[in-house]
């Protein structure tokens, strides 16, 4: 029997039902596996977007922890500069205190006293600011500064009141209109010298003492004229002559008096300080080679000073020469190196002025 038409397609249908079934079947799995794709990309989306969070997060910790480190670094630097400073500014503190309680009745005008007072105050506050720390090193400096300032002013004051005070200026001692400012007088009666102008002991020998500058000196060493010299404030050598040194040697001298003072309770001892060329002649023939070359020597320009020569007073190892080598540069006196212990020729009694010099 021929296949009638319905029945010839009838396979033909199912061939088309399977296929299709076969490409939706097959649309299904490629549909899976892009939502699958889809889902994988969104979730390597999502941790990297959290991992970026997460390093950003890690950058702005270690930002702030190294922040914090170099602020506690930086406390700390600042911390010690402070101390140090505060060490440094103490003693400048304690001579200015000395000068204005020394100075008491003992200038013409007490305006400059009353500076003073106020530049210790305006120190004293800071210093007690550093405790909060409100204050910089560089205010407490400029405070100690004028403080200084202060002091010099008093002290030079003091010394033109005892200059007028004094009843008789000591022979050859220049007078005021003879100098650019007033300077104190030697005293009245100075030791009388031997023939050639310098004193001996009871067996002869020649004693050392300072020279007198002249008023007609050219400035070179050993000639120094005496408007570019100043009397040392405080006091004599051990055998009553005056002694000088350049000015702003002197007033620096006697800031670092007035702290050693304070330290201490007395006065720099001094033996020697401006030396003329022909004292210089006469003690280079006399001591050979630990004398300088006349022309060369630190106090023929008025710039050097020799404490007495007391080795238990202020001998190496003193407590008075440690103090003096420790402190002296903050007022700009200092050992310099060629005299110290280990040198060839060493003399604990010489010091130099030198501002920022320490040996």
């Amino acid at each position: 029997m021929t296949p009638t038409l319905g029945g010839r397609r009838r396979p033909l249908v199912i061939a088309l039902g399977v296929l299709v079934v076969a490409l939706l079947v097959a649309l299904g799995v490629t549909q899976v596996r892009a939502d699958r794709a889809a889902a994988a990309r969104a979730d390597e989306a999502r941790a990297a977007a959290a991992a970026q969070v997460a390093a950003e997060a890690a950058r702005e910790s270690a930002v702030r922890e190294a922040g914090a480190v170099h602020a506690a670094r930086h406390g700390q630097a600042q911390a010690r500069e402070l101390g140090a400073t505060l060490a440094s500014v103490a003693p400048r503190e304690a001579a200015a205190q000395a000068v204005l309680d020394a100075s008491a009745g003992r200038v013409a005008d007490d305006a400059v006293r009353a500076a003073l007072q106020s530049a210790l105050d305006a120190l004293r506050t800071g210093v007690a600011a550093a405790a909060q720390g409100t204050v910089t090193s560089a205010s407490l400096l400029a405070a100690a500064d004028a403080v200084d300032a202060a002091s010099a002013s008093v002290a030079a004051a003091q010394a033109e009141w005892e200059a007028a005070a004094a009843t008789a200026p000591a022979p050859d001692a220049p007078t005021a209109t003879a100098t650019a400012r007033p300077r104190a007088a030697a005293p009245a009666e100075e030791p009388a010298p031997a023939a050639g102008g310098r004193p001996t002991d009871a067996a002869g020998n020649v004693l050392w003492v300072t020279s007198v500058p002249t008023a007609d000196g050219d400035g070179s060493n050993g000639n120094m004229p005496m408007s570019a010299m100043c009397r040392i404030p405080w006091g004599t050598d051990q055998l009553g002559y005056a002694q000088y040194l350049r000015c702003d040697a002197a007033d620096a001298l006697t800031r670092l008096e007035a702290a050693f003072r304070a330290t201490f309770g007395e006065s720099i001892a001094m033996d020697l300080t401006y030396r003329s060329y022909a004292d210089q002649v006469a003690m280079k023939q006399a001591l050979g080679p630990i004398a300088a070359r006349p022309g060369t020597s630190s106090h023929g320009l008025g710039t050097a000073l020799d404490v007495q020569e007391w080795p238990d007073v202020y001998g190496f190892g003193t407590a008075r020469y440690e103090w003096l080598v420790a402190h002296g540069p903050t007022y700009g006196w200092y050992a310099p190196a060629r005299v110290r212990a280990d040198a060839a020729y060493p003399e604990y009694w010489h010091f130099e002025y030198g501002p920022g010099r320490t040996s």
